[in-house]
């Protein structure tokens, strides 16, 4: 196997912290946790990465060039972000820094694609978490995309071109609804045809690329925002109808009194101004370090 190493950053930065968010997604399969170990497909290869005292290692399974394997892992593990200015901000609001401070050098891990972010969260609308990894997995076995690695199976996400090849049929066992089986292909068809134009985002500002996103058919508010935060990191916005969001909202900033509601997660978080993204996302993030069990 190929080696590489990251040097570690000069801001907060745990990688034990990615792991145990990471071992808490039911049905596992694009990014597997064993040991201390992270194992996906990285650049077409499947990956190990592993923290160690002069950083990151990462060792692939195939030849790739060292500037790529190296840019796209900063990109996928969050290195490349210092939240020193968020975590400085959060320590002046008692309650937010009660949520925050014990995820402070949490990374924002984020898809290697911003068409594997779209297709993920169009699977996630209206649907539980748990169901919704389930059928992310079964995307990936229904494209035999699966590497095996010292025992270890990891899939890569399917290619546009096969998604845009598939027939409605060969997705039923995703356990979606039509409508939502519909968009998943359109849209890989739009990007096949060039009518629809997804890595241009990242060249955009973070308002335009939201409106870019939100002229998408099927795409609202909250898809939009979240493929802006698991694609690229960003988060500009409250996802106030996230269901999980409003729960950890009224959870952690109203302990539990009341009823919770969009209305509530807007009157929280939109006061924390720029950071108002940012405290929705690690809210969620604690949620699921708090509510959900090690897989």
């Amino acid at each position: 196997m190929s080696n590489y190493f990251i040097d570690p950053p000069d801001y907060p930065y745990r990688f034990d912290l990615l792991l145990d968010v990471l071992r808490r997604f039911a049905h596992p399969a694009r990014q597997i946790v064993r040991d201390e170990q992270l194992w996906r497909v990285t650049n077409g290869h499947i990956v190990c990465y592993q923290q160690h005292d002069n950083g990151i290692q990462i060792r692939s399974s195939g030849d790739n060039d060292a500037k790529s394997m190296l840019t796209t892992s900063h990109h996928i593990l969050g290195i490349d972000e210092d939240h020193s200015q968020f975590y400085q901000y959060a320590k002046s609001d008692k309650k937010l820094w009660a949520v925050v401070e014990p995820l402070v050098g949490l990374p924002i891990f984020r898809t290697e694609t911003i068409f594997e972010a779209m297709i993920t969260l169009i699977i996630e609308q209206h649907i539980s978490w748990k169901n919704a990894l389930r059928a992310q997995q079964t995307l990936m076995e229904i494209f035999e995309t699966e590497q095996t690695q010292s025992d270890v199976l990891v899939y890569d996400f399917p290619s546009v071109a096969q998604i845009a090849e598939a027939h409605p049929d060969d997705l039923k066992p995703l356990k979606i609804t039509n409508r939502r089986v519909a968009l998943i292909i359109q849209i890989a068809q739009d990007i096949v045809s060039g009518d629809l134009d997804l890595d241009t985002i990242q060249t955009m500002d973070t308002a335009s690329a939201y409106q870019h996103l939100l002229k998408i058919k099927g795409v609202g508010h909250w898809t939009a925002n979240n493929v802006l935060g698991r694609a690229l990191g960003k988060f500009p916005y409250v996802s106030y109808n996230d269901v999980a969001l409003q729960a950890a909202v009224l959870h952690y900033f109203h302990n539990d009194v009341g009823k919770k509601s969009a209305q509530q997660v807007t009157d929280t978080l939109e006061p924390f101004g720029e950071f108002a993204g940012l405290a929705g996302h690690f809210t969620l993030l604690r949620w699921v370090l708090d509510q959900y069990p090690v897989i």
